[in-house]
């Protein structure tokens, strides 16, 4: 009865979210060199499934690194945006601010010449004001002169006269002559000190477009310096997920294949004993067995 009985193959499923029996035994034809842990300890069966696994464990701790990549790579992508944008910002405002700058250095250059030509202005009218005077007071003069009435004969009383209203003539060319020189130099002076204003407008304003510059620079700066610090952030925190990601995953590897173990351990075949010691050590119910 005991010889004739039949040996009941049990089966039995690695229970395991990694592991699918058929899929399992797929993935096992097609690769057979098993890698890290030693399978030396597992039956066929075990190696299967433990091959199966572990590759399922490798995709899905693959799909999590790869998840974490493109976190960093958005984040990424999503600083250096913000940090290109912030530089136009800055570029756009000192674009402004330089405009702003040449608008009101062309208005003061505007004002400049406004007051210049109400000063030159100014400066011929009282000329010709002071002009007029002296010719209306040496023609008053010379009429006060000229209604003196000298009897004939006395010559002498008419070439008085003569020199009289000749020097009246020639004192007053004089006076009008210094009057045309001080406005003449007058005129210059306003000239100059317009100039001397509009240099020193367009000295001040380039000296504030290059502080402008200057600051736009440092600001730049200041978001590429933020730029690379919240970069090298992102790759670090990614750095330290994919650490514990492998932590993680190794303790998994290992859990997995502790079970597996455990359940697949390999047998170790006994040595075959002498057929001599093998009758000494028959079992007392042999015989009525082979009977």
């Amino acid at each position: 009865f005991l010889m004739d009985e039949p040996k009941v193959a049990v089966l039995r499923h690695y229970a395991s979210p990694y592991y699918d029996p058929q899929k399992a035994h797929e993935y096992y034809m097609r690769t057979r060199e098993l890698k890290g842990r030693s399978t030396t300890s597992l039956n066929d069966e075990g190696k299967k499934i433990w091959s199966y696994t572990k590759n399922n464990i490798k995709s899905e701790k693959a799909a999590k690194v790869k998840e974490e990549q493109e976190k960093r790579d958005q984040k990424i992508t999503e600083l250096r945006e913000k940090a290109e944008a912030t530089k136009e910002q800055i570029s756009s405002r000192l674009k402004e601010l330089n405009e702003a700058l040449t608008q009101n250095a062309s208005d003061r250059k505007k004002s400049i010449d406004t007051d210049k030509d109400s000063d030159l202005e100014e400066i011929e009218k009282e000329s010709s004001s002071q002009k007029e005077r002296i010719d209306n007071k040496k023609d008053a003069e010379i009429e006060r002169l000229m209604a003196i009435e000298i009897p004939s004969g006395l010559s002498k009383r008419v070439a008085e006269r003569t020199a009289k209203i000749a020097k009246l003539r020639n004192d007053a060319k004089s006076d009008k002559a210094k009057i045309s020189s001080d406005a003449k130099t007058d005129k210059a002076s306003v000239r100059t000190d317009a100039t001397n204003k509009k240099v020193k407008v367009s000295s001040d304003t380039k000296e504030e477009k290059a502080e402008n510059q200057a600051n736009a620079k440092s600001e730049r700066a200041k978001v590429s310096s933020e730029l690379k610090a919240a970069v090298k952030s992102v790759r670090e925190a990614y750095k330290a997920a994919k650490a514990d990601l492998d932590s993680s995953y190794e303790q998994t590897y290992q859990d997995e294949f502790d079970k597996i173990q455990s359940e697949y351990k390999k047998v170790k075949k006994s040595k075959k004993k002498s057929s001599s010691s093998s009758k000494k050590t028959s079992h007392p119910l042999s015989y009525y067995i082979r009977k």
